[in-house]
């Protein structure tokens, strides 16, 4: 395990959901100026939605009220396409997947502020969107910078993120979205933390956690940046790493199913002090660092970062404040699809 600077929790980072909402109105025909700069950047995250065979990714106001909803959109492989500006409830910093067992987006947890204004709450509720729109059909203990993932079964797996006192320790539990709400499924693992990432190896029936950050010891004592690696079995968690990547947080992680390997790519060692631009993958059994050759994306913190199934490419989008900008991996390189509109 790293240590590193102060960290403390931040308010800008991640929510995602589905665009389901396709098979009832179709995308925008254009790239268009006003929903390229609607997307909030470090307010997004998306997955892949096998129902409409595409990336998507949510997003909103970069300071969500109560009864704002946010933006859906979904990726051609040039352009990002606007589907509704009525998705889920407006927030950031939470966590979204797609359940595959059900065929539905979820999304859960974050922060958002009071309609009139003021400071943020740490919200539990969870929502599902069907034909009908988005429906409330749970709630979890109030938490934010959660990680959400689809397990061997297609459900939607949730572990960690950050309480709503923010003092630590922060949550280490694990929890399975069932059709009658969250049944906590494990209490032992990963030491609790903030901001790491998972992805499902469906070629070995694991889900693969790495890095993070935990909860400051105490008032100016330093974090842990975790370099640590778990394996998820359905049952419970085993660790299978110490060593590999830098320990590191705000990182994007996806399972690229053509070549059968875990992809990690950037990420924080510190405080946004220690930028990280390196890209490694995993084979089941060790990370090897993936020499990186030609133009990257560069530093990014918590990117959108996705496997594009019916394409076979992993979509980055943004991960840095006012940068819209779209990547594509193809198991050999990185290309810049769509810039920044000018």
């Amino acid at each position: 395990m790293k240590r590193g600077v102060i960290l403390w929790p931040l308010v800008g980072g991640v929510i995602a959901a589905s665009a389901a909402l396709a098979a009832r109105q179709a995308p925008s025909s254009d790239w268009t100026r006003s929903s390229a700069e609607d997307l909030r950047t470090h307010h997004a995250v998306g997955y892949y939605d096998a129902r409409i065979k595409r990336v998507v990714l949510v997003g909103g106001e970069a300071e969500p009220k109560e009864g704002a909803r946010d933006k859906v959109w979904s990726w051609s492989g040039t352009r990002w396409e606007l589907i509704t500006a009525a998705g889920p409830p407006g927030r950031v910093n939470g966590a979204a997947a797609y359940d595959a067992r059900r065929g539905t987006a979820v999304v859960s947890g974050g922060v958002r502020k009071p309609a009139d204004g003021g400071a943020y709450a740490v919200v539990g509720d969870t929502w599902e969107e069907d034909q009908s729109g988005w429906h409330r059909v749970a709630d979890i203990t109030p938490r934010d910078h959660q990680s959400f993932v689809q397990n061997s079964a297609g459900n939607v797996l949730m572990y960690g993120g950050i309480g709503a006192g923010r003092s630590g320790p922060w949550p280490s539990d694990t929890w399975l979205l069932e059709k009658d709400g969250w049944r906590r499924v494990a209490t032992e693992g990963p030491a609790g933390r903030g901001r790491t990432a998972m992805a499902y190896d469906s070629k070995r029936g694991r889900v693969v956690l790495f890095g993070g950050a935990s909860a400051p010891p105490g008032p100016n004592e330093p974090q842990t940046f975790f370099g640590d690696t778990w394996l998820w079995d359905g049952e419970r968690w085993q660790k299978a790493a110490e060593s590999g990547p830098p320990g590191r947080y705000a990182h994007g992680m996806v399972f690229d199913e053509r070549a059968g390997v875990v992809l990690l790519y950037s990420g924080a060692a510190a405080h946004r002090n220690a930028p990280l631009s390196d890209m490694w993958q995993w084979d089941g059994e060790r990370w090897t660092e993936i020499r990186l050759t030609g133009p990257t994306p560069g530093y990014r913190y918590q990117p959108v970062m996705v496997y594009d199934r019916a394409r076979a490419r992993t979509v980055l989008y943004g991960g840095m404040a006012e940068a819209n900008d779209t990547w594509e991996w193809d198991g050999r390189g990185w290309q810049q699809i769509a810039p920044r509109p000018r």
